[in-house]
């Protein structure tokens, strides 16, 4: 702020003869009197100027330290001159600067008179705040994080809080490696605080450039100052990906049968969710931008593999479909960002899955790093509760995955064994370094642990005619995963089955049930 004010004195002679009191004893040249100037209103960091002429020699001084004189000889508290006409330069430093306006004048001595020339009014010390980024760039905006916190730092010359945000923002300090929710700050310090957006599955998918709407006020307890920061937001990640789903838990789904019923069994709770027709889903991705993969696993011989590209799953805009089936079958539906998307697409099967020798069989899985974008895995069964003593259960002895048995109606074989009620099943293929097997529940009243033993429950096993012998080389009876008793059937050391292998299951001297395993080259 700059500022002139002029002020003239003239300093008449006056004439001892025609002017002078008559007692008047001396020739002595006296000034008029000095006028005063109008306020100078600055504030500190100012160079404000007033010029003066005078019409004798001339001293001024100022009374306070923050008001001095810019002369040739440095910064001074008081200066002098001859008559003439002089522009003074005034620097108005911040020394005592208080929350109120303080003044200082400057006075003006000529011969005998000594008067107030200039009043200054120095502005109330002005409260500053700048915000710096994690790199200790100074900005004009604060940038707000999207799962994770954007650092940022305050720095103020009052005493300061965070008092007026979006409900969208969430604000925090950080001290040490905690986080403490709300922003408030001292005087002086360096205040290093975090934000970042809060999600709802929508605002986070879209860029947030800064404007004068959405910002974040900081304030002195006063309310003598309050300065407003624009937030922005780059988005979210273009490898991020959240959704909202039907449950918390995206895994262990059934679907009926006609595809009309979705249901799900709480681990924790044991509740049951039962949704019709279709699920739904929200999906976040940045700019809604995703790609849904429809996956179908499938288990043949106890052994799974996944095929990319189900065509009888269906999901558009957010709702997942399942057509009608009269078969058992898995599904698995998984949304990618585009941002990862793009980067695997080359060989989508490869990347997404790899080998779990955990059973001892490499089994493809669905890496680690996929899990997440899992919207649901299910199974696709008859709903229909089956009795306790209904079918068979059998499964591969290494990876425990279910082998389907399905009705055998040849009524010729059943009269040979003299069974009412057959069923079917295949065999498992061989595995290099390995002699797995089936295992089978014949699911039978009577045929349990305690009835074996008392000898009142058994099996026969017949392969080309020949009555196998009960060893653990070829099969033996013994308790399954479910502490069930059941039947070891293991894969031939000599040969792999070439024919079928008749199994029948009796409860004393009744056959009860039959078993025809199929080989694998049939």
């Amino acid at each position: 702020m700059r500022q002139l004010f002029t002020i003239r004195f003239c300093a008449l002679m006056l004439t001892a003869a025609a002017l002078a009191v008559a007692c008047s004893p001396s020739n002595e040249i006296t000034p008029q009197p000095l006028p005063t100037l109008d306020n100078i209103e600055c504030k500190a960091g100012d160079r404000p100027q007033f010029e003066f002429t005078a019409s004798h020699d001339w001293h001024l001084s100022s009374d306070a330290l923050w008001c001095k004189f810019i002369t040739a000889a440095g910064e001074v508290q008081d200066t002098s001159g001859k008559a003439g006409t002089y522009t003074m330069t005034l620097k108005i430093s911040d020394l005592s600067i208080k929350d109120e306006a303080t003044t200082a004048s400057i006075s003006i001595r000529m011969g005998s008179l000594s008067q107030t020339l200039v009043t200054v009014e120095r502005a109330a010390k002005e409260l500053t705040l700048k915000i710096k980024d994690a790199s200790g760039k100074s900005s004009e905006t604060i940038e707000l994080g999207y799962d994770e916190w954007k650092e940022f730092s305050i720095e103020a010359n009052f005493s300061f809080a965070a008092t007026d945000f979006p409900e969208w923002v969430e604000l925090s300090t950080k001290e040490g490696s905690n986080i403490v929710n709300g922003i408030v700050g001292d005087a002086g310090e360096r205040l290093t605080a975090c934000a970042r957006i809060v999600n709802n599955g929508e605002r986070e998918c879209y860029p947030i450039a800064a404007n004068d709407k959405e910002c974040i006020t900081f304030a002195d307890a006063e309310g003598k100052a309050s300065f407003r920061i624009p937030v922005t937001f780059a988005g979210m990640g273009e490898d991020k990906l959240t959704f909202t789903a039907p449950t918390a838990d995206t895994f262990g789904w059934e679907v009926s049968l006609d595809g009309k019923t979705f249901r799900q069994v709480g681990e924790t709770d044991e509740e049951t969710t039962m949704l019709h027709n279709s699920l739904s889903y929200n999906i976040a991705s940045r700019n809604k931008e995703y790609t849904v993969l429809l996956i179908e696993k499938i288990i043949k011989r106890g052994i799974s593999s996944y095929v990319i590209g189900a065509e009888w799953m269906h999901f558009n805009s957010g709702t997942l479909t399942v057509d009608a089936t009269d078969t058992t079958r898995y599904g698995m539906v998984v949304a990618l960002p585009n941002g990862i998307y793009n980067t695997i697409k080359g060989d989508i099967y490869g990347n997404l899955f790899e080998l779990d020798y955990t059973s001892g069989v490499g089994l493809p899985t669905l890496k680690n790093d996929y899990i997440n974008y899992v919207l649901i895995e299910f199974t696709q069964r008859d709903f229909a509760e089956q009795g306790a003593f209904e079918g068979m259960y059998i499964y591969h002895s290494l990876t425990t995955l279910d082998i389907p048995a399905t009705p055998y109606t040849d009524s010729a074989v059943m009269a040979e064994y003299g069974v009412d009620e057959a069923y079917t099943a295949e065999f498992i293929d061989a595995i290099d370094g390995k002699r797995p097997g089936i295992v089978i529940d014949p699911r039978i009243e009577l045929w349990t642990t305690e009835t074996f033993e008392a000898g009142a429950a058994s099996a026969e096993v017949y392969y080309k005619g020949a009555k196998l012998k009960i060893s653990e080389d070829d099969y033996y009876l013994g308790e399954n995963k479910d502490e069930l008793m059941a039947l070891y059937l293991w894969y031939p050391k000599a040969e792999t089955f070439t024919e079928n292998v008749y199994i029948i299951f009796k409860v004393g001297d009744t056959a009860a049930k039959l078993l025809v395993v199929t080989p694998t080259t049939k």
